[in-house]
């Protein structure tokens, strides 16, 4: 069933693109690509993706209520492996509350493989690794909001014997020179995993030389029209997912190191999340219930509330069908920190649709 909707899905994609592209290079690369498989030159190509509908209502710090039912997110991946060694792939997606239409969310070409080898190497449009944002909730948690960062990027991973870790570069379009077009941003990570029968853990830290780079960062200098900082700050996170039986405990903290990035914020942001999640068989069904407890500081101006309260049930009706249903409560800061000194609610049911 996943291979025929794959096939509709890529033929969908592809086939208004054969009517648009005249001087027929789509339709060669498609026949190359025939021809590759069919030779054996390409060892595999696997499609997958996600489709997200969602249903909510929501009440602001202005006490504005809004609802709605839309679908939310397409999203669209395709991995090609030419050998165990060389592979690439590309992730397409389409989000409801954004403005860029069907965009490239990410994709690169991989040298190596760390499954077999230890090492891999990827370069292309790349989300580094600063940050985990492991969560069970619908909403992204606030450690994603703050760090989060997507950039043209080189990537170096390596594992061995429970360790792991990552050390990256990156060109950063949030630049403290004008005239700055180098790759001067970069990063390091590094982890240990552990997987026993009934217990496992994963510990990892990070840091970033610029994490001004980041969406969340980035989303407030492009509003309030800043093309070049005061200075760069660089950012630390901390990370610790534990499962216990059927218990996982989530907890990451991530905050930026300095405040000299821009004169007219002296602020040091930084965010966390604490997560406690039970899995459970629900009429033979997968289910899960989970609750979060979120926070920020010093980032009223990134638009973040100081707290943040939140609970999800999922329940898996098919392979590859969930619903979930998410209540959050986030309480602003105070008035005299700039904030309105008000809560805000939130609630969402979500269909979401994985192959």
């Amino acid at each position: 069933m996943k291979l025929i909707v794959s096939l509709i899905v890529c033929g969908l994609i592809i086939s208004p693109a054969f009517v648009f592209a005249a001087d027929g290079a789509l339709a060669s690369r498609v026949t190359a690509l025939e021809d590759a498989l069919s030779q054996g030159i390409v060892q595999k190509v696997l499609f997958s993706g996600a489709i997200e509908a969602e249903a909510g209502y929501s009440s602001d710090h202005d006490d504005v209520k809004e609802s709605d039912i839309d679908l939310t997110t397409l999203e669209l991946r395709i991995d090609v492996a030419l050998t165990d060694f060389f592979s690439g792939y590309a992730l397409m997606k389409w989000e409801e509350d954004g403005d860029e239409g069907v965009f490239l969310d990410e994709g690169g070409v991989t040298l190596g493989n760390i499954d077999e080898y230890g090492i891999a190497v990827a370069a292309g449009k790349l989300y580094v690794p600063i940050g985990v944002y492991e969560t069970s909730m619908i909403s992204d948690p606030l450690t994603l909001e703050l760090g989060e960062t997507r950039e043209g990027a080189a990537v170096v991973d390596f594992s061995a014997g429970g360790f792991y870790g990552a050390v990256y570069a990156f060109n950063s379009a949030i630049s403290d020179d004008a005239d700055d077009d180098m790759i001067d941003a970069f990063g390091v990570m590094a982890g240990y995993a552990y997987e026993g029968d009934e217990v496992s853990a994963d510990l990892s830290a990070g840091w970033i030389s610029n994490l001004t780079s980041s969406g969340g960062f980035s989303d407030y200098l492009d509003d309030a029209g800043v093309s070049v900082l005061d200075d760069y700050t660089a950012g630390a996170t901390l990370n610790a997912i534990v499962g216990i039986a059927d218990f996982t405990l989530i907890g990451e903290y991530l905050t930026a190191l300095d405040s000299d990035y821009l004169a007219a914020e002296d602020s040091e942001p930084e965010t966390w999340n604490l997560e406690f999640g039970y899995g459970f068989d629900l009429f033979g069904h997968g289910a899960l219930v989970a609750v979060s407890y979120q926070g920020s500081d010093e980032a009223v101006f990134l638009g973040l509330p100081e707290t943040r309260i939140g609970a999800v049930f999922g329940f898996d009706i098919t392979d590859g069908l969930v619903i979930a249903f998410e209540y959050i409560h986030d309480e602003d800061y105070d008035t005299s920190d700039g904030g309105t000194g008000e809560s805000a609610d939130a609630m969402t049911c979500q269909l979401a649709l994985e192959f």
